[in-house]
């Protein structure tokens, strides 16, 4: 190689040092792809707002394809093709991963759940940098790819102040009614099934307690009617055909006074931290990410946890700390409300930004 083209070479690695510099003073945008819009139910598609949503405002270019022109390429599950992501990575793209959780075989039939998971080791193992949604995230990669350490760091999700607070609009509701919610997006069939049951045998435990009803909404695929729970007259208000839009989630959290949610071995519930951010106590599961994110900041039923079947859960023991919640609510009000400041959307963008950007330089170097 002659001294000229030596010299060229420096110049070149110089000025990426110096650009890449600049993202840390705001003078240099971060060109980031996503596989998609993020239109649609579920926790992926909340992620993609909230990420695009805080990148733009401070700057930085959002693509939703898979052209080479980026600087980093985030993939989300296996909604990117195996194909697009070689391409990317032999173009030079950094490639981050997104790690959510594995397809449990009570979730679906096993050897769906089987290929669907080998698909997913596929793109993680070509990710230079693995960014896990809980520390319960982290476990199950080990699970699906137990030979091999792939670089990483948890950031837990966070929920948009701006849109989940406190104050704002609420729902009409029975003034002396107290009003426990589910509300998700409730997955596949026997995992909604599962998760629905959950919430039918507590509130049979209440039927007789005529000072609360039950609210259970959000979608399951394929649709289970409200006859699920047409034996139970405080359950109340049942919507199971169509996701809530994120718009007019926060109404619905405000209203209620108790979050109850039954899902199992989440990596990450969007769910738990945008109620926290509305400052609504939450019972759960003793499951999953789940004692990660609310610590003594809510209550959690006890149950047998399993990656292999839906965890066996005490129903008594699930209704008793609802009871505690209503006895000492303004004190995991106001728990619940100190929790929520480690949940943002602001931190949690900050977090990946400054991983992506230590990605970009270290490439440099």
């Amino acid at each position: 190689m002659s001294l000229k083209s030596n010299r060229m070479g420096l110049v070149i690695k110089r000025t990426l040092i110096k650009n890449y510099q600049l993202i840390n003073e705001g003078g240099k945008i971060l060109k980031i792809g996503l596989p998609f819009n993020g239109d649609g139910p579920g926790g992926a598609c909340s992620w993609i707002k909230n990420f695009t949503k805080y990148c733009r405002e401070n700057g930085h270019k959002i693509t939703y394809s898979f052209d080479s022109n980026v600087d980093i390429f985030v993939n989300i599950a296996n909604f990117s093709p195996y194909e697009k992501l070689i391409d990317l990575k032999e173009s030079g793209v950094k490639l981050v991963h997104r790690m959510d959780g594995i397809f449990l075989d009570y979730m679906m039939d096993k050897n769906l759940a089987q290929t669907l998971n080998q698909d997913l080791a596929m793109r993680i193992l070509l990710a230079d940098l693995i960014i896990y949604q809980s520390h319960f995230s982290k476990l199950l990669t080990r699970k699906l790819i137990p030979d091999r350490e792939i670089p990483g760091v948890i950031i837990y999700n966070g929920a948009d102040t701006t849109l989940f607070s406190p104050e704002g609009p609420i729902l009409e509701k029975p003034k002396e009614k107290k009003v426990i919610l589910s509300i998700a997006y409730w997955g596949t069939s026997l995992y909604s099934i599962d998760s629905l049951t959950i919430i039918r045998n507590i509130a049979r435990e209440f039927i007789n307690d005529s000072s609360i009803e039950f609210w259970v909404f959000g979608m399951t695929k394929p649709i289970i009617d409200g006859s699920f729970f047409s034996e139970l007259p405080n359950v109340t208000r049942v919507d199971l055909t169509k996701p809530i839009e994120r718009k007019e989630m926060p109404r619905y959290l405000r209203t209620a006074d108790l979050i109850l949610h039954t899902r199992s071995n989440e990596a990450c519930s969007n769910l738990i931290i945008e109620a926290m951010n509305v400052g609504k106590p939450i019972v759960g599961l003793n499951s999953g990410s789940t004692p990660e994110l609310l610590a003594d900041a809510g209550l959690m039923g006890e149950c047998e946890s399993s990656l292999d079947s839906f965890p066996t859960v005490n129903i008594l023991d699930v209704c008793d700390k609802i009871r505690q919640i209503f006895q000492s609510y303004s004190i995991y009000q106001e728990k619940i409300q100190m929790r929520s400041k480690l949940f943002t959307q602001k931190i949690m963008c900050e977090k990946y930004l400054k991983e992506l950007e230590a990605l970009l330089t270290t490439t440099v170097n």
